[in-house]
């Protein structure tokens, strides 16, 4: 049996150097005309937007979806925010001051809430995190001029 044979009889291996399946044959592209060449690579001049950054993000005309797309859901209040205004409320309190931890919790709740709301546009509560922070550090301050002074002692309940 000569291998031009083996070659033509099904279930074989085809030859050395013949692909199988064989390959489509390559069509050469067409050259692109001189007009469809971009001729700079730079902004053009009647470009609205000095910088992309400052594009809005908003939808064109009024457009806000579909028929058929679901209504955007309403911002919810963040859990981390609320905590954190909550412990600095308590941390202000002055017959709790010789054990100053709710501060402490209040300022890293805060900037826990801060990052949550900034990543989650869903969440809402910046502000209540940022006034927990703010209240969580004054009282800290106050703290430490009270025990700086001498008239608190921390840790003595």
């Amino acid at each position: 049996m000569s291998e031009h044979d083996a070659a033509d009889r099904p279930g074989l291996l085809p030859p050395d150097g013949v692909a199988w399946p064989p390959e489509p044959e390559p069509t050469p592209a067409a050259p692109l005309a001189p007009d469809s060449l971009p001729t700079t690579a730079r902004r053009p001049d009647d470009a609205e937007i000095e910088d992309w950054r400052t594009m809005s993000i908003d939808a064109p005309g009024g457009y806000h979806g579909g028929a058929g797309a679901p209504p955007m859901p309403a911002a919810a209040l963040d859990a981390w925010s609320v905590i954190a205004f909550v412990a600095a409320l308590l941390g202000a309190l002055p017959w709790l001051w010789s054990a100053p931890l709710a501060p402490v919790m209040a300022i890293g709740f805060g900037l826990t809430g801060r990052r949550v709301c900034s990543l989650d546009p869903t969440k809402r509560g910046t502000r209540l995190a940022t006034a927990a922070i703010v209240i969580g550090a004054l009282t800290l301050g106050v703290v430490a001029t009270r025990v700086a002074g001498g008239s608190l002692t921390l840790f003595s309940l």
